[in-house]
């Protein structure tokens, strides 16, 4: 793997000087003067190459892209206040090696009196070219703390106090970048590549073979998939944890993405791994206990409390029976093959999978397809396309019990509007035994709209 570092140079001017360039002018590299002080970062070959004992800690090292380098994505504070700049400049090229083209966002006030300001660079990825366009991200600056900082001096944050009317060169060390592996350069893939967020919070409980339980203290890790083969968003995360004359363990809360296009919103897309660890004077040593499981964007969703951003946690029990009452929620997925679908064929281009009845990897067809629900809970239907890259989206509309229905299971359906496009069903609270017989009525949304109109069945599972 290759390692190279890049100029970026960084105009900081003293307060209230402006150019005299007019807007139509080409913006250029200015002159130095006493008014101006240029901080430009230079690249240096790393050697990678005589640090073979530390490469072994990591697998899978990166191959370098053939892509020439375009564009920098630079994100850095500055002053007393952190002032933060966020900007993508052009990269140029010499006999020298590689810069930063001259970027008026990268101009920079002193404080009024003063002869230096404090710059520190906290984010610096390089994109190939896409059109005249930034592209794909090719080279990124690893991050103090990273698995990959090992592979460089002087990983990031880097901080410099720059002086009016001189010119600093510092080198930024950067690594090759593949974004199935983005964690361990210190990124989080949704920091660089924007996309809707949301809040999700875990605790957990320990319970001992006696069946004494504990606040628990813990590992967590997070992967964006559905098992720990997936992109891992967050590894090693601990609980806050303290004793003010009772053991607690604050909540783990983290930032997580909407799943992608081509995952609908009940379809599970993180998976979770949390591991019991010790805590002295509490419960002592940790056993070997772990629990695993899987997440839906509706279930992320539905731990939001009313103000939309802060969460109730996920509550997990290591090595404790799970309560007689306590069910689960059953999520339903409705494929749809919106290329060929009509009101013949239904039953061969609608697909459900669901979260209950194994049927996530052995699709049903709409006449087959039983979901599993237990008492006093939840049903959640959402819906995609069958083609992923369709511009087309499905929405579930109705649910409505057929005149001839069976058991009535369904007490309501109702919508949540952080949830477009899906259906929520509440479950009666006594059991009861049979198929409750329903009708779904889902749109394909596109350039024009269709409805059709599917008969699946629920059935109550005892708890």
């Amino acid at each position: 793997m290759k390692t190279l570092k890049l100029h970026l140079v960084i105009t900081v001017i003293i307060a209230l000087f402006f150019s005299s360039c007019n807007q139509d002018e080409p913006v250029t590299d200015p002159e130095i003067s006493q008014d101006v002080a240029i901080l430009s970062l230079g690249p240096v070959l790393n050697d990678m190459i005589n640090r073979a004992a530390e490469r072994q800690q990591v697998n899978d090292i990166p191959d370098c892209s053939e892509e020439a380098p375009a564009f920098a994505q630079i994100s850095l504070i500055y002053g007393d206040s952190d002032t933060p700049i966020d900007v993508t400049a052009e990269i140029l090229n010499d006999e020298n090696g590689f810069f930063t083209a001259y970027n008026d966002e990268l101009e920079i006030p002193v404080p009024t009196g003063a002869t230096t300001v404090s710059v520190t660079l906290t984010d610096f990825l390089v994109l190939s070219d896409d059109a005249g366009s930034p592209g794909d991200i090719i080279w990124a600056a690893p991050k103090t703390g990273s698995e990959f900082a090992v592979f460089v001096d002087q990983p990031l944050p880097i901080s410099w106090d720059l002086r009016a009317g001189s010119k600093t060169y510092v080198d930024i060390p950067v690594l090759c970048f593949d974004d199935r592996e983005v964690n361990l350069y210190g990124y989080v893939f949704f920091d660089i590549n924007p996309t809707e967020l949301s809040t999700l919070c875990f605790f957990a409980n320990y319970c001992t073979d006696s069946g004494r339980h504990y606040t628990a203290n813990y590992s967590l890790d997070l992967y964006l998939g559905t098992s720990n083969s997936g992109t891992p968003l967050y590894l090693g995360q601990i609980p806050v944890t303290g004793n003010d004359g009772q053991f607690y363990a604050e909540p783990i809360c983290l930032a997580v993405p909407a799943p992608g296009d081509d995952i609908s919103a009940g379809e599970p897309y993180l998976y979770y791994e949390i591991s019991l660890t010790d805590w002295p004077g509490n419960y002592g040593s940790a056993g070997d206990y772990m629990e695993t499981g899987t997440l839906s964007w509706i279930q992320v969703q539905d731990l939001l409390n009313d103000d939309g951003t802060t969460a109730e946690y996920l509550h997990v029990f290591l090595n404790c029976e799970e309560g007689e009452d306590e069910g689960e929620d059953t999520y339903v997925t409705v494929t749809v093959d919106t290329e060929n679908i009509n009101e013949d064929n239904l039953n061969e281009t609608v697909f459900f999978t669901d979260s209950r009845s194994n049927s996530t990897s052995t699709v049903s067809s709409p006449e087959n397809h039983i979901a599993l629900v237990n008492q006093n809970r939840r049903i959640f239907w959402s819906g995609k396309t069958l083609n992923g890259n369709s511009e087309e989206t499905i929405e579930i509309i109705e649910i409505y019990r057929k005149p001839e229905g069976g058991p009535m299971i369904l007490t309501r359906t109702y919508t949540d509007p952080n949830l477009e496009g899906t259906i929520i069903g509440d479950i009666r609270s006594d059991y009861v035994e049979g198929l409750e017989l329903y009708n779904l009525v889902l749109s394909i949304n596109g350039e024009s709209e269709r409805t059709f109109t599917i008969d699946p069945k629920i059935q109550m599972q005892p708890n």
